[in-house]
C-alpha cells in the first residue's frame, strides 16, 4: 500500500505547486463571429466552420492544426460543455491495419469533420476528451505517421461501447484517453464510426520534465502485485534463487477477480525488487522480442510467449462491465519501450490493438530526469478479452500495477486526477463494497464474511 499513498501524496504535490502545461481550446463562436468565419448551417447559433489549416495551438511544447475546413458545433451531448469540434468518418470501427494518408481519411468524411494534426516539441504525453452521446459506439484514432521507419503505426485505437441494458441510464460521458508522444513526430488524431460525428472537447500536453507529468494508476479496482512476503508464505520460487531479487508468480495467477473485472497472468513469471522508480518497491516483469510500434501482427498467446526471453509477463484482462484501465510502468532512464492492450475479440475475433503506447528518451533533452512511471488510460469492453503485455526487443520492463474503473463510478468521468486516487487496495473511497487482499469483491455485508483481512472504503479490516 505504501506505493500508492506516495504516488497519491507526490502527484498532489505537484498540483499544488502545478506550472500550466499546453491546453488546445476551440475557438468560442464570438471568435468565429470576429473573424468572419462561416456559419454552422446558415446560423451561428448551431456553430460555425473552422478554416483550412487553422492553427489551434504553436508554442515551444507543441503545434497542433486543423488540416482542412471542419465544422465546430453548439450542439454538446456532454453537461459543462457549450462546443466541440465535430470527429467522424466512415472508416470501420476497430480496425488498426491500413496505413492511412490525409486524402484518405477526408475521402471517407460525409461531412467536414475534423482531423487534427500534432506535432511535439518534446516527449510527453497527450489526454483528449471525446463522446460520442448516448450509444458511445465509436472509436478515436491517434496514428504516428513516423512509426515503423515511416509505415506509420497507431498510439491508441480507442473504442466506446453503449451497452442498451446495463448502461440504459447512464447519460452521455465524455471518455478521457492518455496516451504518450514522441518529440518531432507527426500525429493524426481523428474518429470513425461509419460516418457519423463525435464530439471533440479539448486535449492537453503534457512534457516529460513537467511536475504533472507523473500520475499513479487509480480507479474502483487496483490491480497489485503480490509482495515478496507473500510468495515466501506461498512457498512460490525465489527469482534467480534467492527471495531478495524478487519471485516467480506462478502460472495461471488469479491477480484480480470481482463483480467489475478479472486480471490474471497466464503462465509463470518474474517479479522483480529491482524497480527503476523511486516509490515502488515490487514490480511485475513484461517484454518480448516483438519489433517496438508494430501493430500490424495478429497476436496468439503462443505467438508472444515464443518471443520472450525469460519468463516476462503477459496479463489476460476481462471486463465485466464497460469501462476503462490506466496501467503504470517504466522502462528505466532510457525509457524506450511500447506496451501494448489487444483487445482478441475485436474485429470480429481478428483482434486489434487498444493500445500501442510507446515511450522515449531524449538524450539531450530528457538527459537530466530519474526514470519516471509512465501512466495510460484507455477504454476497454464488457466481456471482450485483452492482453497486456511489453515490447524492446527482449528486454524487460517494469509493470508497476493496473486499476478498472467502470463507465456507473462516479469516478470514471475524471481524468488521472487528484478526485481518483484511491488510499485501499479496491474499492471507491465511499462505496461500501468489501474485497479480499487479493481483490475478490466479497459483497456488502460484514456479518457474512469469513475469517480473514479484508478492505472496504479504502481501510482495510480484520474478521476474527
Amino acid at each position: 500500500m505504501k506505493k500508492l499513498f506516495l504516488m497519491a501524496a507526490l502527484f498532489a504535490a505537484s498540483v499544488a505547486g502545478a506550472s500550466a502545461d499546453t491546453t488546445m481550446e476551440i475557438p468560442s463562436v464570438e471568435t468565429a463571429q470576429a473573424n468572419g468565419w462561416e456559419a454552422l448551417w446558415g446560423d451561428y447559433q448551431y456553430g460555425y466552420v473552422m478554416p483550412e489549416n487553422y492553427v489551434l495551438v504553436d508554442n515551444e511544447e507543441i503545434t497542433v492544426q486543423l488540416n482542412k475546413a471542419a465544422n465546430v458545433a453548439t450542439s454538446c451531448q456532454v453537461e459543462g460543455y457549450d462546443i466541440n469540434l465535430q470527429m467522424g468518418s466512415s472508416l470501420g470501427r476497430e480496425s488498426n491495419t491500413a496505413q492511412y494518408s490525409l486524402e484518405g481519411l477526408y475521402a471517407s468524411m460525409k461531412q467536414p469533420y475534423a482531423i487534427l494534426t500534432l506535432t511535439p516539441k518534446m516527449n510527453g504525453k497527450i489526454s483528449y476528451t471525446y463522446c460520442r452521446g448516448k450509444n458511445n459506439n465509436t472509436t478515436m484514432y491517434v496514428w504516428d505517421t513516423m512509426a515503423n521507419g515511416g509505415i506509420g503505426a497507431f498510439v491508441s485505437a480507442n473504442s466506446t461501447f453503449f451497452d442498451e441494458t446495463q448502461d440504459s441510464d447512464l447519460s452521455p460521458m465524455s471518455h478521457t484517453v492518455t496516451v504518450n508522444v514522441q518529440k518531432d513526430h507527426v500525429y493524426w488524431i481523428f474518429g470513425a464510426e461509419e460516418g457519423a460525428n463525435t464530439d471533440f472537447y479539448g486535449l492537453t500536453f503534457v512534457p516529460y520534465a513537467s511536475e504533472n507529468y507523473i500520475t499513479p494508476c487509480t480507479g474502483s479496482t487496483v490491480m497489485e502485485i503480490p509482495s515478496v512476503e507473500t510468495a515466501q508464505a506461498n512457498g512460490w520460487e525465489a527469482l534467480w534463487g534467492d527471495y531478495q531479487y524478487g519471485y516467480v508468480m506462478p502460472e495461471n495467477h488469479v491477480l484480480v477477480d470481482n463483480d467489475e473485472v478479472t486480471v490474471q497472468l497466464n503462465r509463470a513469471a518474474n517479479v522483480a525488487t529491482t524497480c527503476q522508480v523511486a516509490g515502488y518497491d515490487i514490480n511485475l516483469q513484461m517484454g518480448s522480442s516483438l519489433g517496438r510500434e508494430s501493430n500490424t501482427a495478429q497476436y496468439s498467446l503462443e505467438g508472444l510467449y515464443a518471443t520472450m526471453k525469460q519468463p516476462y509477463a503477459i496479463l489476460t484482462l476481462t471486463p465485466k462491465v464497460n469501462g476503462k484501465i490506466s496501467y503504470t510502468y517504466c522502462r528505466g532512464k532510457n525509457g524506450n519501450t511500447t506496451m501494448y492492450v489487444w483487445d482478441t475479440m475485436a474485429q470480429d475475433g481478428i483482434g486489434a490493438f487498444v493500445s500501442a503506447n510507446s515511450t522515449f528518451f531524449d538524450e539531450t533533452l530528457d538527459a537530466g530526469l530519474d526514470p519516471i512511471p509512465h501512466t495510460v488510460t484507455v477504454n476497454v469492453r464488457k466481456d471482450h478479452v485483452y492482453w497486456i503485455f511489453g515490447a524492446e526487443e527482449g528486454a524487460n520492463t517494469d509493470f508497476y500495477g493496473l486499476a478498472f474503473t467502470g463507465y456507473h463510478d462516479s469516478n470514471y468521468n475524471g481524468s488521472t486526477g487528484i478526485e481518483n486516487v484511491v488510499t485501499g487496495t479496491t474499492g471507491s473511497p465511499a462505496d461500501g463494497k468489501i474485497y479480499t487482499i487479493d481483490g475478490r469483491y466479497a459483497g456488502k455485508d460484514k456479518a457474512a464474511l469469513g475469517k480473514g483481512l479484508y478492505i472496504m472504503n479504502g481501510k482495510k479490516f480484520v474478521v476474527k
